[in-house]
């Protein structure tokens, strides 16, 4: 098993990079993951381009001091693509455009914008110094874990039922959609369509990464049986693909404690092989990472997030 830390650089300094990694492979860590795109708010330029690390050279000096090494690409999620004009939020099933009230600025995978982004993402990413892995956030439809509850009495998937949502999937079934009570007549049909559509960007994308890395791909804090209708996602046949999954196992943002991971845990090893999932946790102090070492025997590998908290942490 591989113990990955995520580090989020606020800037590249090639020492000052270095120093970190440094520090990671003396904390006992085997690899790190990095994000391949300049965090927002930060860029040098504020345009809205997207301005990314010099992520070969990143790779290449983790490599050389003996680190296994993850890209973190962020999907469908960006507060720039909300400033650029024509640009369009997520839709809501009673026709309410999103309004974000915090740092999550989700992005509908049907929206060309967002599409864009990702094809520009993708081929950037094909031409850099291939890292061990590529890490897939916020792949999926808009679903705020952090602070939304999924309510499973709740017969209607959360957002997006946006214009190019209802357009693409009128095209799918043959049949013009225009109204929101048809797609609860047909929505065996529209859960469907959701899962398809993100599973054949899965597919595209993975004929462009995987060349010589693997493809994780992150879900929300959820039941394997939630996650198809709450965000598009199918867990199960993303490992099918040669992909791994990744369940976000974040008790303190949950506000929840390590029975809660255990729990969740135990429901993935009946359904994911182990050597499958690439389970990412917090922790709070020094005791929980032992703990937490001990639960993540025989997964593929294991992240922390992040360095920045971890490096800070107290015995407990």
């Amino acid at each position: 098993m591989s113990i990955f830390i995520k580090y989020y650089p606020k800037f590249y300094k090639r020492k000052n990079f270095i120093d970190n990694l440094l520090k990671i492979k003396e904390a006992g860590f085997d690899g790190v993951f990095f994000p391949s795109v300049i965090p927002e708010g930060l860029s040098a330029t504020g345009s809205n381009r997207i301005e990314f690390f010099p992520v070969s050279r990143m790779v290449e000096l983790a490599k050389g001091l003996g680190l296994k090494t993850g890209v973190i690409l962020r999907w469908f999620h960006s507060s720039k693509l909300w400033s650029v004009d024509t640009f369009s939020p997520p839709v809501s099933f009673s026709g309410a455009s999103y309004n974000p009230d915090s740092w999550y600025h989700p992005v509908c995978p049907n929206n060309p914008s967002g599409l864009e982004y990702c094809d520009k993402l993708l081929r950037k990413m094909s031409k850099i110094t291939q890292p061990d892995y590529f890490y897939l956030v916020f792949f999926r439809f808009p679903f705020f874990w952090e602070k939304e509850e999924l309510d499973v009495q709740n017969r209607i998937p959360p957002f997006c039922y946006c214009p190019f949502c209802v357009a693409e999937f009128s095209s799918v079934v043959g049949e013009i959609i225009n109204s929101t009570s048809k797609i609860i007549e047909m929505m065996p049909e529209w859960l469907e369509w959701r899962t398809l559509t993100i599973m054949n960007l899965l597919i595209d994308a993975k004929e462009v990464l995987a060349r010589k890395s693997r493809v994780i791909v992150s879900l929300p804090p959820l039941s394997l049986i939630d996650l198809p209708f709450t965000t598009g996602q199918l867990p199960l046949a993303f490992t099918d693909e040669g992909c791994l999954v990744s369940p976000l196992l974040h008790h303190i943002s949950r506000r929840k404690n390590l029975l809660w991971v255990e729990d969740i845990l135990d429901q993935y090893r009946i359904d994911v092989k182990t050597n499958k999932m690439f389970p990412s946790f917090e922790v709070s102090n020094k005791k929980e990472f032992e703990k937490i070492l001990e639960l993540g025997n025989h997964f593929a590998g294991i992240i922390f997030s992040h360095w920045e908290t971890f490096n800070n942490l107290g015995t407990g």
